[in-house]
């Protein structure tokens, strides 16, 4: 199909939403009319729940996880009375408009939130899962490529449609994260974001369905626009998103070193050299970024990304990490390079494929710094966060170091901590709980405690600023909303428009559900 053609489609996609008794807004007027009584007969609906929810859930919270008793069976399905899959805005509105004004809902795009509050739901939501709403569609504008994201995409589907077109986004590297929760969500910096900002940062406008059943398209004159590519899934049920696209000529190469490690003093001891090369070379230079992932597998992988703009030598950011490997005796296992954006994005995929469990049990928790990270930082990290992580007890885990900044921080703001900060640290605890007593998920779940409590203590140091790499359900744990959406004036701004676009709280089954 033809790029006016899909323009085309995404017009008449649009203009059939207004019909049949749906309200279409753009701009923030009601454009046609109200909504009719009862839920379409031809709305499918999911019978089979425990089925569905082992299928679409990622993982279980690490919390959940806790709170089963030895001889009983794992919570593995939904509370929720009903699970729709609607194929459009329109099916959308009639669901949300032949409920209770009262009713809460919930909205699952790709069911990878550890704590899966929308999946979970409760014995009065009905859940949407969005999972038909496949569309993909390339259109252009007076200032490039544009890319037109359905609800239920994947970042596997959209790489590859982004591939076919010589294409780039700062993407998440999790083939089965859902696109547009990812994005509604805060979205994560990864490999290429300080040279192209959060994905959430790319965004031209979104559909949307109200908690009153009123379907809007979003552009950035919207007041509500904002908000949304941060603490959207409080807000509203977004059923796309129109994303502008770069060039994949963005980056001009990426090399990547894994070294073996035998003992947790070895991890230590290169991380702590590694991050003083990635502070004082990497963060100053926006034309590169750097990552440094230790992994429970024993692994250290050092990756650095050079964007169109480097005119350096890449040796000069690669030997030192080889050097330093050398000089602790540590085998490089592995060297890899890149020549091209889509072999970076996919770069994780296999790996990710390979964390399995009955059930996947999944902490996440990040750190961060809006300054560049001085010495006492680093060291903390190091010597707590990298020493002291259950990386043994959950061989699954991982900690993720990487830069921010760049064009993440000259961009527009949104409801997100990523856009604050230089410098971040994600720690991921995973396992399979199958073979772990109550006791030993108890002692893995007090270790990364252990460690993030800590990590509050640290001046410069901020925690929990990623709504999609934060753990909502932690027991007693004091999280900031100012953090959590970047500013306390963003914080305060999302609030207002949460008791203004959904005062009966219907969408309340959301990582943000105790900070709205």
């Amino acid at each position: 199909m033809s790029e006016e053609n899909n323009d085309v489609s995404r017009r008449s996609l649009l203009k059939s939403a207004a019909v049949g008794g749906v309200g279409l807004v753009a701009g923030g007027s009601i454009l046609a009319g109200s909504g009719s009584g009862n839920v379409g007969g031809a709305i499918e609906r999911v019978a089979a729940r425990d089925e569905w929810f082992s299928q679409r859930a990622f993982c279980l919270s690490g919390n959940k996880v806790l709170k089963t008793n030895e001889d009983s069976a794992l919570p593995a399905t939904t509370l929720s009375r009903q699970i729709y899959r609607p194929r459009s805005a329109q099916e959308i509105a009639e669901l949300v408009k032949s409920s209770s004004a009262k009713t809460p809902i919930a909205c699952v795009c790709g069911g990878h939130e550890s704590s899966n509050a929308a999946m979970f739901a409760s014995s009065d939501a009905i859940v949407l899962d969005l999972v038909h709403l496949k569309s993909i569609e390339f259109h252009r504008d007076d200032e490039g490529l544009l890319v037109t994201v359905g609800a239920g995409v994947v970042f596997r589907e959209l790489v590859e449609a982004v591939k076919g077109r010589q294409g780039a986004l700062p993407v998440g590297t999790g083939p089965g994260v859902g696109v547009v929760g990812y994005i509604v969500n805060g979205g994560l910096s990864g490999y290429f974001s300080r040279r192209l900002g959060l994905l959430g940062q790319r965004v031209v406008s979104l559909t949307m369905v109200s908690a009153a059943g009123e379907v809007r398209v979003l552009t950035p004159e919207d007041e509500l626009f904002t908000a949304m590519l941060g603490a959207g899934s409080a807000l509203g049920i977004v059923v796309d998103v129109t994303i502008r696209v770069e060039h994949e000529n963005i980056l001009q190469s990426a090399e990547q070193r894994v070294v073996s490690f035998e003992t947790r003093e070895q991890a230590v001891k290169f991380s702590r050299a590694a991050l003083r090369i990635q502070r004082d070379h990497v963060l100053p230079n926006e034309s590169v970024s750097m990552e440094l992932v230790v992994t429970g597998s024993k692994a250290l992988v050092a990756t650095v990304i050079f964007y169109d703009s480097f005119q350096g030598n890449t040796a000069d950011f690669v030997k030192p990490l080889e050097d330093l490997a050398a000089s602790l005796k540590l085998p490089i296992v592995m060297k890899s390079r890149w020549t091209t954006w889509y072999e970076a994005a996919a770069a994780l995929w296999p790996v990710i494929a390979e964390m399995k469990g009955n059930p996947l049990a999944m902490l996440q928790h990040c750190v961060g710094t809006s300054e560049i990270p001085d010495d006492a930082i680093l060291d903390f990290v190091c010597d707590s966060i990298v020493a002291e992580a259950p990386l043994d007890e959950a061989r699954f885990s991982i900690v993720e170091i990487r830069t921010l900044g760049g064009a993440a921080l000259s961009m527009a703001k949104l409801p997100s901590g990523n856009c604050h900060h230089q410098f971040f640290v994600d720690l991921i605890t995973l396992y399979d709980a199958k073979d772990k007593s109550v006791q030993e998920r108890k002692e893995i779940a007090d270790l990364t405690k252990r460690v993030i409590d800590n990590a509050r203590k640290v001046d410069g140091l901020s925690v929990d600023f990623s709504g999609t790499h934060s753990q909502p359900d932690d027991a007693n744990s004091s999280v900031s909303s100012s953090l959590i959406f970047g500013t306390e004036a963003m914080a305060e701004s999302v609030n207002a428009l949460k008791k203004k676009v959904d005062p009966n709280n219907r969408l309340r089954f959301h990582p943000f559900a105790k900070l709205l």
